[in-house]
């Protein structure tokens, strides 16, 4: 079984590779016909001149593999760019003047969930996930998890974190850097460090939580893991960096970003006992089923395919006219 994961685990399966294989596996063969979908690396080894070439960028524009954006030669080549939310659109807009004729704006999105955690009776702890990168946050939610230590005991962090999502190479050119950060989190009262998982694995995790802790200290262009846990009916606790307050629309809990670690910290550790209040007496029932239809509506992949297949329908039409 050692070897089958290895297998499975070699090629980098984050939030884009999740994204691109549920896409490709809806469309048809007529969908795609004539079509080169490259995910969000510039790089003009990907164009495929016979074909209509869109950039499905997923990445902010501080990333080295989205500085070919700059280059005109490569823009030109590339017929159509579709992005993930509107601020991250409009940061490639104003950094690399992208012709805007040739952006679009589709959503993230991820398949339904059926139920949803329910406010655990008694003394049952409330149970808090945070199921992405180390370096998105991990720091800061330990520091919180440290303060709230000392006023309560009624939780328990279940840590899904690791750099072998990215896949076997990168694990072993950056795992150590955080191998001290994974030691703390095994060893902080109330905090269960799982390491990696599937994305399946996590997304049952997801919906046996209750909170989706995220001290955001990444510009996310979207969060796929936030859209799949307030799908689940999680109440998300984050910040207001990147496209945070457009994914998370009204239903998050947000405290504003501060680019030093400790005062995050404690500001994050103060709205996340507010939140375990607020839980435990049941004040998030109501807002969840809200919250719930919601991302079922407007992130889920009944809904998304639809505008790909309508967009994609749109670039071959303008392909037989030009």
């Amino acid at each position: 079984m050692v070897g089958e994961r290895e297998v499975m685990n070699t090629k980098p399966k984050g939030g884009t590779e999740i994204l691109h294989e549920q896409l490709v596996s809806q469309l048809s063969k007529e969908d795609l016909e004539g079509v080169n979908i490259i995910r969000s690396i510039c790089h003009p080894d990907l164009i495929e001149k016979d074909k209509i070439n869109i950039l499905w960028q997923h990445l902010n524009v501080d990333q080295p593999n989205a500085a070919l954006m700059a280059d005109r030669r490569f823009v030109d080549q590339i017929d159509y760019f579709i992005y993930v939310s509107h601020w991250q659109f409009n940061q490639f807009r104003e950094k690399f003047q992208i012709p805007e004729y040739k952006s679009f704006v589709l959503k993230n999105a991820t398949h339904h969930y059926d139920s949803f955690a329910k406010i655990p009776p008694g003394t049952d702890k409330i149970k808090i996930i945070y199921p992405t990168t180390p370096w998105r946050g991990l720091s800061v939610l330990l520091l919180a998890v440290d303060y709230l230590n000392k006023t309560r005991d009624d939780f328990e962090v279940h840590i899904y974190s690791s750099t072998e999502i990215y896949g076997k190479a990168f694990n072993e050119k950056e795992g150590d850097k955080y191998e001290g950060l994974f030691a703390r989190c095994k060893n902080t009262k109330n905090m269960i460090y799982h390491g990696y998982a599937p994305n399946e694995k996590v997304k049952e995790a997801v919906m046996e939580s209750h909170i989706f802790a995220y001290p955001s200290i990444f510009e996310e262009t979207s969060c796929l893991s936030a859209i799949e846990a307030m799908m689940a009916g999680c109440h998300v606790v984050t910040t207001n960096y990147g496209a945070l307050p457009e994914t998370c629309a009204e239903f998050a809990t947000m405290i504003e970003f501060e680019p030093n670690l400790k005062a995050l910290a404690e500001r994050f550790a103060s709205a996340l006992d507010s939140v375990l209040t607020k839980y435990r007496a049941g004040g998030y029932k109501q807002d969840m089923h809200m919250q719930m239809d919601y991302y079922n509506n407007y992130y889920s992949w009944n809904t998304r395919i639809n505008e790909w297949r309508n967009f994609l329908s749109y670039v071959k039409r303008n392909k037989e006219k030009s």
